[in-house]
């Protein structure tokens, strides 16, 4: 179980929550954090009600965490600038769930979980923090035997018909493809996901 402290944004933690499929989440990690911008984006009028009702069972019992920022405190002082793009080489602006996630998995020496690598793979390759997505959760579940491959493609599957971008057509092909270059590409390190 990871105990480092893993920021969800929307897109990632939704692509578990639409299918109720949170207890992969629990059997990976001791717990989930979630910055305000995020759990705005989760309980907005257009979200559907499955992925409230799953947040909300997870929050109450303690596996979700919110993380509010003071606007005062430095943390948030770089959220705004990453959300500005001022801390983009390209000046580059990025939606505030994605920069608060980024500048919390900074603060906190943490894990940014996230699908939208246009918006936060260069800060990860500039703070040099550990970055998971949907994907490579998936491959690691079933690298640790929390799922078999059957499994792992009906989900992938569901997630592509509910229009979630997944990198490959099925799980299988993304494990035998790419996967180990998302691990080596992504993690930073190869102990962060260690279950022995």
């Amino acid at each position: 179980m990871i105990d480092k402290p893993v920021f969800y944004d929307t897109d990632c933690l939704s692509s578990f929550l639409i299918l109720g499929e949170c207890p992969i989440l629990r059997q990976m990690f001791s717990k989930i954090i979630i910055p305000e911008p995020v759990h705005r984006e989760l309980f907005n009028e257009s979200t559907p009600p499955m992925i409230k009702n799953n947040l909300t069972f997870l929050i109450n019992n303690g596996f979700v965490e919110i993380n509010e920022m003071d606007i005062f405190s430095p943390v948030y002082t770089l959220y705004s600038c990453i959300e500005q793009g001022l801390r983009s080489d390209s000046d580059t602006c990025i939606g505030g769930g994605e920069a608060a996630v980024i500048a919390l998995a900074k603060e906190n020496e943490g894990i940014v979980a996230s699908n939208n690598l246009f918006d936060v793979k260069e800060y990860t390759d500039k703070y040099d923090l550990p970055l998971i997505t949907t994907s490579l959760i998936l491959g690691k579940a079933f690298e640790n035997n929390f799922i078999n491959e059957k499994k792992a493609n009906i989900l992938w599957k569901k997630m592509l018909d509910r229009n979630f971008s997944l990198p490959d057509k099925s799980f299988s092909d993304y494990y035998n493809n790419i996967y180990k270059n998302d691990c080596n590409d992504f993690l930073k390190s190869n102990d962060i996901f260690n279950y022995k």
